[in-house]
């Protein structure tokens, strides 16, 4: 820092989930150098400070401060820094006192340093974490939705939340704490994989929110350092596991009067927007295809409204199995149809690309922001209609034309029998490609099945498999 920042007494509340260990954009300054002849030993600096690396690289310092243990990932080494955060914990010690608040023995301080230009002023990010109770904590009174917690529904709830954002901070700090931590967390952790395991076995609708695959790997994982010393790498990913689970029961309503117990019901009701004359009037003109996409979107966002009780690539997977593909060979349809089919369904998979490697938490998010306020999902279901629905046009109107052409070129007798020919073809191949008794049922349920089946597309094959 080229000029001392301005110290501005004031700290600021924050959560493990909302610092900035993974938002810094930081440049390394690299260089060339000589070394001297001989054996080149490590060489250690005298500070108050232990530095520890996290098992993904990232440094941070831990230092003992009375009864106060402190991390931080500011670069104390400078001196300008160490300054800066000392000061700070000469505020937060002060508020302490003044606040007549008792630590606990077993509690931790995390600061981070926030830089604001213009002007050129400091605050300090900072929240409490005691090992003994699980919890975060705050010198002052503090907002669960300032702080970007979630809707709470009781006390144990807010608990259930607190516990999730330690598992995190245990998660980013574990090299020097694993020697304080009981193996039972382990133990414990098998045991709740063990019957999520077995749950998602024995029920298509567990809120688990990993798949069998998942937690048998996982299981085996964590086998291997069952029985052994914690270390700072067994722990980061026993609390990052933690932090999965005591997650997906925030979400679940875990332990409270309503828990959710299936996820396909959703605990809260959903504010449903509908417009049936509009919605019939878009099925009319795209051959009742919007239809299925408005209830598949409906069912899905019902899902995401416990988000983070899938695998990471179920939700992204469904959404992407609504996309139909434009087929190119409608090119040789009339202009209009044909190029609005390429035109929609390229630039949809264009906007979608990728989302077979999203998160649930993204997908989540992109069916929040596509719901219209006024619209309900009516929008998105025709813009997902208008590929498979102007394809279809396409085809039609190609039909169309090749008779109107027939019939002035070789007459109507002649035309009439090649749309006969068409039409008997397009029934042969539904009837000997039926998966129902064509005897048993009757043509038009059959006819009604295929169709049914196309304009639901591949969607529910996908869900099947990724179920």
């Amino acid at each position: 820092m080229a000029s001392s920042p301005n110290l501005v007494k004031e700290l600021r509340p924050v959560t493990s989930t909302t610092t900035r260990r993974y938002g810094k954009l930081l440049w390394v300054d690299a260089y060339h150098t000589t070394t001297a002849p001989g054996l080149r030993l490590r060489t250690s600096t005298q500070s108050k400070w232990l530095s520890c690396i996290h098992p993904e690289g990232q440094l941070y310092f831990h230092m003992k401060c009375g009864h106060l243990s402190v991390v931080t990932e500011e670069n104390v080494l400078n001196i300008e820094t160490d300054n800066l955060v000392s000061s700070y914990l000469a505020v937060i010690e002060k508020r302490i006192v003044e606040c007549g608040i008792i630590l606990p023995q077993t509690c931790e301080l995390f600061i981070e340093l926030r830089f604001d230009e213009p002007p050129q002023t400091t605050t300090c990010a900072y929240y409490f974490v005691d090992h003994h109770s699980r919890c975060l904590f705050w010198l002052e009174p503090t907002s669960s939705e300032l702080l970007d917690m979630g809707m709470l529904v009781s006390d144990s709830h807010l608990d259930t939340a607190l516990e999730r954002l330690y598992w995190v901070h245990v998660e980013f700090f574990p090299m020097h704490v694993c020697a304080q931590m009981t193996p039972l967390i382990l133990d414990n952790l098998i045991s709740v994989i063990c019957h999520g395991m077995t749950d998602r076995m024995t029920s298509r609708t567990s809120t688990f929110p990993y798949t069998e695959e998942k937690c048998d790997q996982l299981l085996r994982a964590l086998s291997l350092r069952r029985g052994e010393p914690l270390d700072g790498y067994t722990l980061c990913f026993v609390a990052r596991l933690w932090g999965a689970i005591n997650n997906q029961r925030f979400m679940t309503y875990y332990g409270q009067e309503n828990a959710q117990l299936d996820r396909l019901h959703p605990p809260m009701p959903e504010d449903i927007v509908d417009h049936p004359g509009m919605r019939a009037l878009a099925n009319m003109m795209l051959w009742g295809i919007p239809n299925h996409h408005h209830s598949k979107l409906h069912d899905l966002m019902e899902r995401v409204d416990c988000v983070g009780i899938f695998g990471p690539d179920v939700m992204p997977a469904v959404l992407i199995s609504m996309l139909p593909r434009a087929s190119m060979s409608s090119a040789i349809a009339p202009i209009l149809a044909a190029s609005s089919s390429i035109l929609s369904g390229s630039i949809l998979l264009l906007r979608h690309h990728g989302f077979e490697d999203a998160t649930a938490s993204f997908a989540a998010t992109f069916l929040r922001a596509a719901k219209s306020s006024d619209w309900g999902f009516l929008p998105l279901s025709v813009i997902y209609s208008m590929p498979k629905a102007m394809y279809l046009w396409s085809i039609g109107l190609m039909v169309a034309q090749f008779i109107f052409w027939a019939s002035r070129v070789v007459g109507v007798l002649w035309a009439s029998c090649g749309a006969a020919f068409l039409a008997l073809m397009g029934y042969g191949i539904f009837h000997f490609t039926s998966l129902e008794d064509g005897h048993s049922d009757p043509m038009a349920t059959m006819l009604r099945s295929h169709w049914q089946t196309f304009q639901s597309g591949s969607a529910e094959a996908a869900e099947t498999s990724a179920v």
